[in-house]
């Protein structure tokens, strides 16, 4: 029905049958056609404001203020005891759990990667404030830590395969730091055997298992090519 045979409702904004005079929705008297004003509205723009990066700027920066802060009030205090590290260490890790793990779209292979190189870099900051340098840290902690990494990554990417492209570097990365006690304790320095013994092994699967990954894909090419 063209536009020319029907009556308008200011109210409603809506055409209706030009053998109609009121308006079937509210009642009121249809005109022949809408003022200009009506056919193009004038609509205020709204800024959209996404909330979360708003948070996220707001957390970032607190983040920032506290490990000045913290800084500042160490080095104008100065004793010999940078006990800064104790405070600006949890702060920066909680920054990172909530920034780049929990409310982040980040792969699971980088997400492990980051808490385990900012959890063991805070346990090395409590260890060194709290003793005489450090000790349990990187003796106990660090290879659990590295081994609880690996593993995590080594499952994720087993039973999520079509995202082992985007753990592959970061599964690597973790492998290498996974040999770093081992390395260690042939330099002599003092590392726990078990907590050893887990990063090593969970190192050494993770090789074995990137290593038959390449051979099936070689493999799986060389078939491909020869049409086998």
């Amino acid at each position: 029905m063209e536009r020319t045979m029907m009556n308008y409702c200011g109210d409603c904004k809506v055409y209706v049958d030009g053998c109609l005079k009121d308006c079937p929705l509210c009642g009121k008297r249809l005109t022949d056609s809408p003022s200009e004003n009506e056919l193009y509205p004038h609509v205020a723009k709204k800024k959209f404001v996404d909330r979360k990066s708003l948070t996220m700027e707001y957390l970032s920066f607190a983040t920032f203020v506290v490990i000045c802060v913290c800084i500042a009030v160490n080095l104008l205090t100065w004793s010999g005891h940078p006990w800064f590290l104790a405070v600006a260490a949890p702060v920066l890790y909680a920054w990172v759990l909530v920034r780049a793990t929990i409310l982040s779209d980040l792969s699971a292979g980088l997400k492990a990667f980051l808490q385990v190189v900012t959890l063991t870099a805070m346990f090395l900051a409590f260890d060194y404030v709290g003793g005489n340098g450090l000790g349990w840290s990187y003796q106990v902690l660090m290879p659990l830590l590295l081994a609880a990494g690996i593993g995590y990554v080594d499952f994720y990417s087993y039973y999520h395969k079509s995202y082992w492209r985007e753990n592959l570097l970061y599964a690597f990365f973790l492998l290498l730091l996974g040999f770093l006690p081992l390395i260690l304790y042939l330099f002599g320095v003092q590392i726990a055997f078990a907590p050893l013994v887990l990063s090593t092994f969970a190192s050494g699967i993770t090789v074995l298992g990137i290593l038959r990954f390449a051979l099936r894909q070689i493999k799986l090419e060389i078939q491909k090519k020869f049409h086998m």
